[in-house]
């Protein structure tokens, strides 16, 4: 299992929004995202292990790869580590590589970044919501409610420590925390985060 291809199949995946059978898509890809590198490759699940994972039928499930294969988001690799793992020929599934570099696309005209997830035909959907910035032209400081305990990623603090200090009151860093906890999160999805301006700075030596 690989942390880095499952980030990117369930966060950067490009699959087409638009599409029928985008949620099928979608959980196949994270069911071969689980038996991959860290580099998305040497991906070998059989067609029964990947139909107990996602709940479909074999049909489907083999639809789908051959989908995912059309959209360039997975491709058939070498047998080399599959025979080294499984002796039977005649028991051997596919091998398949992800594409990391297949990645949603975020620019936009006037060049923020936003998620905007392809659709079938190329055309990018924005998400709806509030603008990054207020009407003076000032970015808004990014919801505390994203930091909060209950949000938190990489914490392995076990539920009830919430009566300890925080560390320096601007992220959720309490003592003790790694350095990649001293982060303040930038979306909801806590996939992108800046390091904590007043503990982080700190703890590699700064001034504050």
């Amino acid at each position: 299992m690989s942390i880095e291809a499952i980030n990117w199949a369930l966060n950067h995946a490009p699959i087409p929004a638009d599409r029928k059978d985008g949620s099928t898509l979608a959980i196949t890809l994270i069911a071969l995202a689980n038996h991959a590198g860290p580099d998305g490759r040497d991906a070998f699940p059989s067609v029964e292990r990947m139909m107990r994972y996602t709940r479909l039928s074999r049909r489907t499930v083999q639809r789908s790869l051959r989908s995912l294969e059309e959209l360039g988001l997975v491709r058939k690799g070498t047998t080399r580590v599959r025979d080294a793992h499984i002796e039977e020929a005649n028991s051997r599934p596919q091998v398949y590589n992800l594409v990391l570099s297949a990645r949603q696309s975020t620019g936009t005209e006037d060049g923020r970044q936003v998620d905007a997830p392809s659709t079938s035909t190329g055309r990018q959907q924005r998400r709806l919501g509030a603008s990054a910035s207020t009407g003076w032209g000032v970015i808004a400081t990014p919801e505390t409610s994203f930091n909060r305990p209950r949000n938190r990623a990489l914490s392995s603090e076990p539920v009830g420590r919430s009566t300890t200090p925080l560390e320096c009151g601007q992220c959720d860093a309490r003592p003790g925390d790694p350095i990649s906890a001293r982060v303040i999160w930038t979306d909801i999805d806590h996939s992108n985060s800046t390091p904590c301006p007043r503990c982080a700075p700190r703890r590699f030596g700064g001034t504050r």
